[in-house]
């Protein structure tokens, strides 16, 4: 008998892998080439780590193998006859063996494999507590339950580096969410808005992280607190670290221009909403004088049966020019009420909605 031997494998294709360096000029060009390069990259090392795998599989069948024919030949009535074949057989798994462990010493692991996971935990005592977790929360509870503990992440100093940054949220997992990304971005923005930049810078630390793992968790198919470790372990290396630095002060001019327009939105809001104060102090008189075909509002309906029509409350409210009244007293009627009021009201031109407002939701 001759002992079986083993086909090689050839791994020159993924030598030849080519890589695009065409540049892209939209502000996302960065995480898009990025995130390409490491997928390209990540299938072409999982590629090739299979072929390992099944090459050291087959070495590993094919010397179970001839340790069979080994101890059949060694327990035959012929076992001194079958001494060359036996010896043969041996000579073959020594070989293979050989090959099992250099491919053993190449396997190479890519920067995710790489990081330890340090960022399990094992809880006891009354950290076991079930939790409906801030994954399921939406976000005005997320914001509830977490505002305080973000406010001072958003002035939290973390350094030049990302180590502590990481061992942060190792211990914070929880925050590991988009609703905490939104809030940070928020928060942020608010603060350049009030001329707080270095405070927004420092915040802005934190919220990119949390965008940047948002990104990375998309990107790789997993949940944010399991990309999280393999994001900051990606820290350490200076090019990656000095690549991201770019972004991050591409993020804070984003920012930036973002409060300028935001702040004239808002200035514009409550010159709206100061205009709606005068529309409230109306002149109701006047209307009564009209013909009433002339007085119809947009809706079709007659302000002045509308108006008489409202709970007094309203009429109140509207004769003070209070919108605050008028607003408190609409939240506290059953959702179908304060619909149907408001939607007469906006029908007859009593009360003119915001853009893109819904008539039968205003003040809600």
């Amino acid at each position: 008998h001759e002992a079986d031997t083993m086909p090689g494998f050839d791994y020159s294709k993924w030598d030849n892998l080519e890589l695009s360096d065409d540049e892209d000029h939209h502000p996302g060009a960065q995480f898009i080439e990025e995130n390409t390069l490491r997928r390209i990259k990540r299938e072409a090392h999982e590629n090739k780590e299979k072929e390992r795998a099944e090459k050291i599989e087959s070495l590993e069948k094919q010397i179970r193998k001839n340790e069979r024919k080994i101890k059949e030949l060694s327990e035959g009535e012929n076992a001194a006859a079958n001494e060359a074949e036996i010896a043969k057989l041996r000579s073959a798994n020594s070989t293979f063996q050989s090959e099992v462990d250099t491919e053993r010493r190449q396997k190479k692991f890519n920067a995710e494999e790489a990081v330890r996971d340090a960022w399990s935990h094992s809880l006891v005592g009354a950290a076991c507590k079930p939790d409906a977790g801030p994954e399921k929360l939406d976000y005005e509870a997320f914001a509830k339950k977490y505002g305080d503990q973000l406010d001072a992440l958003a002035v939290k100093d973390f350094g030049s580096g990302y180590e502590e940054m990481g061992d942060y949220f190792r211990d914070n997992s929880h925050l590991l969410t988009e609703h905490a990304m939104g809030y940070m971005l928020l928060k942020c923005l608010y603060m350049e808005m009030e001329g707080n930049s270095l405070g927004m810078r420092r915040g802005a630390r934190a919220g990119y992280a949390l965008k940047s793992i948002v990104d990375f968790a998309e990107a790789s198919k997993r949940s944010m607190r399991d990309a999280a470790p393999a994001f900051f372990g990606r820290m350490n290396d200076p090019e990656v670290a000095k690549e991201y630095e770019k972004m991050y002060e591409d993020y804070v001019d984003k920012l930036k221009k973002r409060a300028v327009d935001k702040k004239k939105e808002e200035e514009a809001a409550a010159a709206e909403e100061a205009t709606r104060r005068l529309q409230l102090k109306g002149d109701d008189k006047a209307l009564e004088e009209l013909p009433r075909e002339e007085r119809l509002g947009p809706g079709g309906l007659d302000p002045v049966e509308v108006f008489e029509s409202l709970p007094k409350e309203m009429q109140d409210a509207f004769e003070s020019g209070s919108v605050e009244a008028l607003r408190d007293y609409v939240n506290g009627l059953p959702l179908e009420d304060a619909k149907h009021h408001m939607k007469r009201m906006v029908d007859s031109g009593l009360w003119v909605p915001a853009p893109g407002e819904e008539p039968g939701l205003a003040l809600q």
